[in-house]
């Protein structure tokens, strides 16, 4: 029995999520209370009782996703299931490394919250946007950027989550005619605003990253001991130096989530580890004839272990 776990990215947070396993269960309380000592946050407010904006928010989503994956994750160790395989989708990665036993649950905090403060201080000082695109086939997109580009003004696909999904993001003006004519494109093209806190993951971030690598020195990622998926191209990479540099080249080079489910086709279950559905559904659209479960309650985990019986 193969088992493959992804852990998902910005966007999936939601105001009560985990709720019910941390009502319920000591070790998920215990994750709660280090992230709160931590970082001097008072997580079970934020996950439990603020505001779907005020959790949105970059410094808090970031970590708190990183914790309810972490926790709910921790659950499942408990009950015995190990995965053959580990990746994450955008800042999942962490709590991908922290899964494969690469860095501690503290490290993962202490960088998301700086990669969070690094990027904010970015988007102060730069125009951009970006864009969900849908029904465009890669090269019509990849094309449109290149021509809609300039010198000083670029536009790049920012992840590549299907051969027909996208994000893009860039200076905000050549986003705006970008998306205009993906608009004007037949067959159902659209192209929604996205949050910038999904991350730019292009050259624009640079300085996100140099400012990050100086913290990514203090931390050690040890070799894994579950296989770890890059979300930059989907190899398996096994040794924690070499995970530390992809760490960086992630915040700067585009998510090519369509190479790490190619990887997957040999595994008979995928689980998606965490809050929210938006990777479920990236997953299962990909392979719809595969098994599938999120976890973000106790009751799926009874179910993942069901279906392991039963296979």
């Amino acid at each position: 029995m193969k088992i493959a776990v992804f852990f998902p990215g910005y966007g999936s947070q939601y105001v009560g999520m985990c709720k019910d396993v941390y009502d319920e269960n000591r070790i998920v309380q215990e994750y709660f209370e280090e992230a709160s000592n931590c970082l001097n946050i008072n997580f079970v407010k934020l996950c439990f009782a603020s505001s779907e904006t005020e959790l949105a928010s970059m410094a808090n989503a970031y970590t708190s996703v990183f914790l309810t994956s972490s926790a709910l994750y921790g659950l499942l160790k408990q009950e015995g299931i190990t995965p053959s395989l580990v990746a994450g989708y955008n800042i999942g990665e962490y709590s991908s490394l922290l899964a494969a036993n690469s860095i501690t649950f503290p490290d993962g905090l202490y960088l998301l919250n700086k990669l969070a403060n690094f990027y904010q201080e970015l988007l102060a000082t730069v125009d951009v946007r970006m864009i969900h695109v849908r029904n465009v086939d890669t090269h019509v997109l990849t094309t449109l950027c290149e021509h809609a580009s300039r010198a000083d003004d670029r536009a790049v696909i920012a992840s590549y989550n299907s051969p027909r999904e996208h994000m893009v993001s860039g200076s905000k003006v050549v986003i705006e005619y970008v998306q205009q004519r993906i608009i004007d494109i037949d067959g159902g093209a659209t192209a929604a605003d996205m949050p910038l806190e999904f991350g730019l993951h292009s050259p624009l971030m640079e300085p996100v990253a140099r400012n990050l690598k100086i913290y990514l020195e203090k931390v050690d990622f040890k070799n894994v001991q579950i296989p770890w998926l890059s979300g930059i191209d989907g190899r398996i990479i096994l040794h924690g130096e070499e995970i530390k540099q992809r760490v960086i080249q992630q915040i700067i080079t585009p998510i090519h989530f369509q190479q790490v489910l190619q990887a997957e086709h040999d595994y008979d279950v995928l689980v998606a580890m965490g809050p929210g559905n938006q990777l479920t559904q990236l997953i299962s659209a990909y392979y719809p004839e595969k098994k599938c479960v999120v976890i973000n309650k106790a009751a799926d985990i009874e179910l993942l272990k069901n279906m392991i019986q039963t296979l």
